[in-house]
């Protein structure tokens, strides 16, 4: 069966004859049993490897320095440590010393068979190592854009880099075996069913892995939260199968891409996007301290700069209800302003004013259902502080307060001792 030539073929034929047309040029006609034409043909690869070389390394170096211009030092540096103009000027050369090999070495001998093996498979590697710099670099540098971080880089290109392994791989095999391609890709399907068996997890985490990308679940520098499997951090790679996270204790958890599909967790990405992250939060009230305002409580209560309108409008609303029961109604069945609902009052009415707190999202302060611990009042709010540290010392600052101020309202919290003898 005569087989189509690949491409990795078709160069080599054509610098051969490149190399046999200069020769000619010369008035020296190659023949492989002519030793003169034969260290003539090796020194003109080696002039023409030399060359080639050198003019593609210098161009790319060029090229690299001056699409690296404006990148930070350590993205050229991380750059030119793939050395990438050194590994693309090699295919050319390498392919001419190839030719070479080949003219002078017929393949019909099984020296040459052997030696043709080795060249195709070193011409694989170095044209792979090649696009493996390409592909390296490319996600260096995508990885500085602001899309960059919402893709699944380091997946995407570990799944090219495996996409042209396989590819490469099969070329060579079906070159030294003067097979087409297609036959071999008949003879493994056959084992497909095998190799998806024995791979199984590794092809299920990068189905997981497309989705996590394909659904914007996940991406570098997020805070994700995974309480099952004791994950709370910065996410620091995505993978082709697996998620690199780094706690804030500073370990490194290495995630199964599948469990994050497949279990519940929580991305704080919004948190960071909006510049807002919610406090809530309840104190639990002593219920005995709960009371009506007297004439001497209701003085003190006008005093709060925070409260006076309230207070004013809430008097207003209440005298104008008492006149409506009778005048010999027992004064039990008058509406009274009590010390709790001034407390929730002025909380709702400090956070408003306060300058961590985000006035345009929800503010609100509430009653829950009373239980042993007390009767809870929760603080629902926006801060303006997204870090953990900010975030943190601006809810204990409001909370300081809001414990400090309780005894102005007469207001105690249900001790914990007290709650569990009840």
């Amino acid at each position: 069966m005569e087989q189509q030539q690949t491409s990795g073929a078709w160069v080599s034929d054509h610098l051969g004859h490149l190399l046999i047309e200069f020769l000619s040029l010369f008035d020296i006609t190659f023949d492989r049993h002519d030793f003169f034409a034969d260290v003539s043909l090796i020194l003109v690869t080696l002039l023409f490897s030399a060359v080639t070389y050198l003019v593609i390394h210098r161009f790319t170096g060029t090229f690299v320095n001056k699409s690296t211009h404006g990148y930070d030092y350590k993205i050229k540096r991380a750059i030119e440590l793939k050395r990438f103009h050194e590994k693309i000027s090699l295919i050319v050369p390498y392919y001419l010393v190839m030719s070479s090999i080949e003219l002078i070495i017929p393949k019909i001998t099984i020296l040459g068979q052997t030696i043709n093996a080795f060249l195709e498979i070193g011409a694989a590697i170095i044209v792979l190592r090649a696009l493996f710099s390409i592909f390296d670099i490319t996600l260096l540098v995508l990885s500085t854009k602001q899309f960059g971080h919402r893709l699944p880089l380091h997946g995407m290109v570990q799944f090219f880099k495996l996409a042209f392994v396989a590819l490469a791989v099969l070329l060579t095999i079906s070159h030294i075996l003067d097979r087409t391609p297609i036959y071999l890709i008949s003879g493994v399907s056959v084992m497909a069913g095998m190799i998806a068996f024995v791979m199984k997890d590794t092809i299920m985490g990068f189905i997981a892995g497309i989705q996590l990308a394909a659904n914007k679940m996940i991406s570098t520098g997020e805070w994700i939260q995974l309480d099952n499997h004791n994950v709370d951090g910065t996410v620091q790679e995505v993978t082709l199968t697996t998620v690199k996270v780094k706690n804030w204790d500073n370990t490194i958890a290495m995630i199964p891409s599948q469990t994050l599909v497949s279990e519940p967790f929580i991305n704080w990405y919004g948190v960071e996007e909006t510049g807002a992250r919610r406090i809530k939060r309840a104190l639990f009230i002593d219920t005995e301290s709960i009371d009506f305002l007297d004439n001497d409580m209701l003085e003190r209560m006008q005093r709060f700069r925070l409260l006076k309108t309230h207070i004013l409008r809430k008097q207003k609303e209440i005298e104008q209800y008492n006149k409506t029961l009778p005048e010999d109604a027992d004064p039990i069945n008058f509406r009274r302003l009590t010390n709790l609902g001034c407390f929730r009052e002025y909380v709702a009415s400090y956070l408003a004013t306060h300058p961590a707190v985000i006035k345009d999202l929800t503010i609100v302060v509430r009653q829950l259902e009373s239980n042993r611990f007390g009767l809870p009042i929760e603080i629902y709010c926006y801060v303006n502080k997204t870090s953990i540290k900010d975030y943190e010392r601006a809810q204990a600052d409001l909370f300081d307060h809001i414990y400090s101020i309780l005894k102005e309202f007469d207001l105690r919290t249900v001790k914990p001792y007290a709650s569990i003898g009840a």
